[in-house]
């Protein structure tokens, strides 16, 4: 199938190259947070001296209102917002191919209840509802707002997956395979799968980039990660008192937010071109 001649071309293509490089290095710079950072990220060890600092070679990022290192709190909370919003990804992306695999495979009744569902759905505010949850059940853990976050956000997966699923079925591969007696799950697994993969990517890298600035708006707000510990959103939240004094609370922050977000649409928008290059090669 021409599944393995859109990850080919997605590998060639310089932009995709470039977004796949600032995302692997903003997760590379999560997993040794422990190692990169200079400071512990919750210490606060002078709050009178080194409250406020610009940013200086021993804190290239300054330091916050509490004399904590913001590059430090940045690396970590990349580790806390990264998680929670990879967590959150992939729990969408494994529910709403489920979902909309069997309501393409099976039909029927399954079918109807699963477009009923996303229709009803996907009429709702994500952002609202969302918050409105948290709020009624308080601050959530990481783990809750996986949950939680990534519950919600499995409805265009599973269109982009039952449109992709039913175009496939219908096609000769498909049907020699059902005359050649291949079972319903080996059709899915064999066949429909690694042909819809790259769609599936593409959701994927959507779902990503969707999930994290919610993840920081929620943490903004304090209806998400709780202080101390650190994420990108309660971050940007401690530097909105200090915006014309400190401006290196909001810019690193947001500067951390956009690059990771831009790389994922890049990457997202280059898969599409990908997959649309291999429609278009007879």
């Amino acid at each position: 199938m021409s599944g393995a001649t859109t990850w080919q071309r997605l590998r060639d293509d310089a932009a995709a190259r470039t977004a796949g490089a600032v995302l692997g290095a903003v997760i590379l710079a999560a997993l040794f947070a422990p190692w990169l950072a200079p400071f512990d990220p919750t210490v606060q060890p002078d709050p009178v001296s080194l409250r406020l600092l610009a940013p200086t070679p021993t804190h290239p990022m300054g330091t916050d209102a509490f004399s904590r290192d913001v590059l430090s709190r940045l690396l970590h909370g990349a580790r806390i917002s990264l998680g929670v919003a990879a967590g959150a990804m992939l729990l969408s992306v494994v529910l709403g191919t489920t979902l909309g695999a069997l309501a393409a495979v099976i039909g029927g009744w399954v079918d109807a209840v699963v477009s009923g569902l996303v229709d009803v759905l996907i009429a709702m505010p994500r952002l609202l509802v969302v918050i409105a949850l948290v709020a009624t059940f308080g601050a959530l853990s990481p783990g809750w707002l996986v949950l939680l976050i990534g519950g919600s956000g499995w409805l265009t997966t599973a269109r982009i997956v039952r449109a992709e699923f039913r175009d496939h079925l219908q096609r000769d591969y498909v049907l020699a395979a059902r005359a050649l007696g291949a079972s319903r799950r080996r059709i899915i697994w064999r066949h429909l799968l690694p042909a819809v993969a790259p769609q599936i990517g593409v959701a994927a890298a959507l779902a990503l980039a969707a999930v994290i600035p919610l993840e920081a708006a929620l943490s903004f707000v304090g209806l998400g990660v709780q202080p101390p510990m650190p994420s990108w959103g309660n971050i940007l939240m401690d530097g909105t008192d200090y915006l014309t004094t400190a401006w290196w609370l909001v810019v690193f922050p947001v500067t951390a937010i956009a690059l990771t977000v831009g790389a994922a649409l890049v990457l997202a928008d280059r898969l599409r071109v990908a997959i649309a290059g291999g429609e278009r090669t007879p």
